[in-house]
């Protein structure tokens, strides 16, 4: 074994124990920690929920924590999150307290032993590994009922899957999102023109993205021909656009904050994302992009409004995935859609 080798193995020992040990003290001091709010509580049901990702997940779950105080009105509810997301927990009133996921195996040992009255994970089984000791995350709820990875979209929407996996009530109403007073009022001082259009054009799954040769036609279209500004959120835009009507947003705010920008447009065009889910929940119309998604051929991840039609309309290409979506079938859409919208908002400013 050579010495560079030598250490990196060395290295790579050590960044190892040092994630395992952070990761059982991180798990022991919380364990010992709601063991003492149940003590400080007992006439409270201290409950645990998991589901520390993605984001767009934790906003279609929403529902969950409404229906956990239905069923439990007199309980603390702890939510296990990524700090990335954290936001996204901490403003929902209904949730006592966010826990941060220090690793996935913090997850594994709150899944296996936990001092909560009642403990939901919301995450299929095998999705997650810890890398370190190649341990997955399980859930033996959604082993019971067969719902896995490849399948998981024949069990209906994204609440529904979790309501399952859960062992919860099938729920059809659609997220909310909790933005504070601050954030209203942060996001009102951004000089943006009305009115806008909202765009998301890339996800975390490349089959779900459209091209981005498209995206850059399409806003020349809406800013030449529908006379609106346009506004790209998410983490990165992968366009070359230099109109002073284009305003690329990407990446400078919070995912609250990004609600609240979704919140304030016109409508929202974008691909099966995260913000997409924001949308729905701040209830902004949506058009949305499809297409065949590994072996669904078609699947609803949302829930109220965006499920149902009454404020969303997805464009649909069968058989095929979202990138081979041709510009003039999305673009007509967009006309008739905005046609409708106008007719319906006339003092829209």
């Amino acid at each position: 074994m050579t010495i560079k080798r030598t250490i990196e193995l060395c290295i790579y020992r050590y960044h190892k124990i040092g994630n395992m040990a952070g990761s059982y003290l991180s798990w022991l001091k919380w364990y010992l920690q709601i063991g003492i709010v149940r003590i400080m509580n007992p006439s409270k049901k201290v409950i645990g929920v998991l589901l520390s990702e993605h984001f767009g997940d934790i906003v279609a779950s929403e529902p969950l924590s409404r229906e956990l105080k239905r069923l439990h009105p007199n309980s603390l509810i702890y939510w296990i999150v990524k700090k990335p997301y954290r936001e996204l927990v901490d403003t929902n009133p209904n949730i006592h307290q966010s826990i941060v996921e220090y690793s996935v195996l913090f997850s594994i040992l709150f899944n296996k032993k936990n001092t909560f009255h009642s403990f939901y994970n919301l995450h299929l089984s095998d999705l997650r590994r810890y890398d370190y000791t190649r341990t997955h995350l399980r859930n033996s709820k959604a082993i019971e009922l067969g719902i896995t990875v490849a399948n998981y979209f024949d069990f209906g929407n994204l609440l529904e899957v979790f309501g399952l996996v859960a062992g919860l009530p099938k729920l059809s109403e659609g997220p909310r999102m909790y933005i504070p007073q601050k954030t209203v009022d942060k996001i009102s001082e951004i000089v943006l023109p009305r009115p806008y259009v909202v765009l998301h054009c890339s996800s975390n799954q490349p089959t779900k993205d459209w091209q981005v040769y498209h995206w850059e036609r399409l806003v020349e279209c809406l800013i030449n021909e529908l006379d609106l500004d346009v506004v790209e959120v998410g983490l990165k835009s992968q366009m070359t656009i230099s109109n002073p009507r284009y305003h690329n947003l990407c990446g400078k705010y919070s995912l609250i904050e990004t609600a609240e920008i979704i919140r304030n447009a016109y409508f929202y065009i974008g691909i099966d994302s995260g913000p997409a889910h924001l949308a729905n929940a701040v209830g902004t119309y949506g058009i949305l992009l499809f297409g065949k998604l590994n072996t669904f051929e078609k699947y609803m991840p949302y829930s109220g409004a965006y499920q149902n039609g009454s404020n969303a309309q997805l464009i649909i290409k069968e058989k095929e995935t979202c990138s081979e979506l041709e510009f003039d079938t999305v673009w007509e859409v967009i006309k008739i859609k905005y046609s409708s919208l106008q007719a319906k908002n006339k003092n829209f400013v």
